[in-house]
Order: structure tokens, then C-alpha cells, then sequence
């Protein structure tokens, strides 16, 4: 219900003239943004005045401190789509002009400039509203505790600023996979990984736009997998481990992993102990392994003899 029980309906208009129904005030069309929901605005410009799309997003940057939650909260708002390259590009425009340090009052002015040259899908039909954004269901941006907010400029420090959390996930998820198939015994090899993610992103970012060439990107994930000596065929050697004996797997383990000096004492005591120990008094033996294994029982085992003297003294 409009505020102070005052009619909000649209007044009658003057040509050139649009009415902002957030301010409720009649301006020129020049002071509105092209519509994006043509079936809502229909004369072809927004039904909110710039000046108030803009203040919507200076409200959510008030809370979330972040450009990407408060244009993407904004966008929502305002059923505008959220688009990858447009946030990119605006965060490149207000990082210029805040190193000279001028003052930003219309970010969602230069998105919404930027988003004008991105907005046709591969059809080259226009699609500027927000069920139209790139990755929506996978864009988890909103969440704004200060767990999110260390999970997210750690995954900056590693993998560079001015992403989107999408692109992050996407790169985190590249590496899990990456290094559960292939060790990483040194930061060359790592370096080389964290590459062959960079690729992959690329590669599913123009398969999903349709812009761009596949193949240099296959051919350059290629090479660096070569490097890496992480191509298939550089891997059948790996793979001939599951026809070898498994005796023989222990012997290759040990050879290039071998258990620390001081595990392998402690665990043949043990292995000595309780269970050639174990076995040599079930043969009757009599030995030193037998001599340590009784030992060993004695603060396990009650001694029947002493409780019938306790009971006798009390």
C-alpha cells in the first residue's frame, strides 16, 4: 500500500517525460535506464529513475561492503541481469577511477552501461533480465558472514582478484580433481596445476558463450599437461600397478616412501611383542619375545593369589 494512503498510480505524462514509481516524481526520459523487462516497461525505459536504481545500490554496498553482492542484489531488485563480463568491466572502471581518487556515486550506471554491450545470447536475442543471468544458480554471493568473507578473499589470495565466486568454485573443484589423480610433490607441479584450472575455466566459459576459440585453448591445456607428464599416455605406466603383485606394490613404496626411522622401530616393538610373541608362547616356546610379551600383560592381567591374601588380611 502506497505510503500515507497517497494513490502511487502512474499520472498521466507529458511526451519525453517517465514517472519513477520509487520517487514517485515525473523527469525526462533522460534521467531513466533503457528498460529490461520489456513486457513490465513498456514505453522502453525503466519504471525506476536513475538516481534511485542508484541509491538502491549504494544501500545493499552500505551492508555487504562488496560490489559484486550489491550489484547482484540490485540487479534482482530491478530484474536486471547479472552478467559476468559487465561485473568484470565495472570493476575495472571503479578500480580506475579510485586510483585517481575521484568519488563514485552511479556504479550501477556504469554496470548498466557495460551490461548494453553484453546483453544478446547466442541466438543474438536480447536478454537483459535476471532469469537471464550467467550462472545464477551457482552464484551463492548473497551469504555475507564473516566465515563466507574468509573462505572468499582466501580463495582470492590463490587464485587472484576480480572474480566471480563461480569462477573460484569452478577453479577450487578443477584442482581437487587434478590432485586426486596426480601427485604434487613440489611448487613447479603446482604452478603447472593451477595453470591447466585457468585453462579449464576459460574453455567452459566459451563453450557456455559461444565466443572464443576451443581449440588453441585444448592445444595450450595440452602442453602443459605434457609438462606436466600428466597426459594419458604418459600415464600407463601408473596404471600397470594394478597387475602387479601386491608384494611388489609394498617394495615400490617402500622404496620411494619408506616409513620414518623411528615409526619403523616403534611399530616392529609392537609387531615383536604381541604378535611373534603371542605366537611363540601359543607353540610353547620359551624366548625373548615370549619374556617381553608376558611383561608386557602383567599391568593388563589380575592376579588372582593377591586378591585372596587382600581378603584374608581384611
Amino acid at each position: 500500500m502506497p505510503k500515507n494512503g497517497t494513490n502511487n498510480r502512474q499520472p498521466k505524462l507529458a511526451s519525453g517525460k517517465g514517472y519513477c514509481r520509487k520517487c514517485t516524481k515525473i523527469k525526462s526520459l533522460n534521467d531513466f535506464y533503457e528498460a529490461t523487462n520489456p513486457f513490465l516497461d513498456t514505453n522502453g525505459y525503466m519504471s525506476i529513475c536513475k538516481e534511485c536504481c542508484n541509491d538502491l545500490y549504494n544501500h545493499y554496498f552500505s551492508i555487504y561492503n562488496n560490489l559484486e553482492k550489491a550489484l547482484y542484489l540490485t540487479c534482482q531488485d530491478l530484474d536486471v541481469r547479472f552478467n559476468d563480463e559487465a561485473l568484470k568491466q565495472t570493476q575495472s572502471h571503479v578500480d580506475s577511477i579510485l586510483s585517481k581518487g575521484k568519488k563514485i556515486d552511479k556504479v550501477f550506471g556504469i554496470y548498466k552501461s557495460k551490461l548494453s554491450s553484453t546483453g544478446k545470447n547466442n541466438a543474438g536475442i536480447d536478454c537483459f533480465r535476471f532469469k537471464d543471468s550467467d550462472y545464477i544458480e551457482n552464484t551463492n554471493i548473497i551469504n555475507s558472514n564473516k566465515e563466507d568473507d574468509i573462505y572468499y578473499k582466501t580463495l582470492e589470495k590463490y587464485w587472484g582478484k576480480n572474480r566471480t565466486l563461480w569462477e573460484y568454485e569452478f577453479l577450487e573443484e578443477e584442482m581437487v580433481k587434478i590432485k586426486a589423480s596426480f601427485e604434487c610433490p613440489d611448487y613447479g607441479m603446482e604452478m603447472l596445476m593451477r595453470d591447466i584450472c585457468f585453462i579449464n575455466l576459460e574453455i567452459e566459459k566459451v563453450r557456455q558463450t559461444g565466443k572464443g576459440d576451443v581449440t588453441k585453448l585444448i592445444e595450450t591445456r595440452s602442453k602443459l599437461m605434457t609438462d606436466a607428464n600428466m597426459k594419458p599416455v604418459q600415464a600407463t605406466g601408473a596404471e600397470a600397478n594394478d597387475q602387479i603383485t601386491f608384494g611388489t606394490l609394498i617394495k615400490k613404496w617402500e622404496n620411494e616412501k619408506p616409513i620414518p626411522s623411528h615409526l619403523d622401530d616403534e611399530m616392529k616393538k609392537y609387531i615383536d611383542t604381541y604378535m611373534v610373541g603371542h605366537l611363540a608362547k601359543m607353540e610353547g616356546l620359551n624366548n625373548d619375545l615370549v619374556n617381553k610379551y608376558n611383561e608386557s600383560l602383567k599391568e593388563y592381567t589380575i592376579d588372582l593369589n593377591s586378591l585372596d591374601d587382600e581378603e584374608d588380611d581384611s
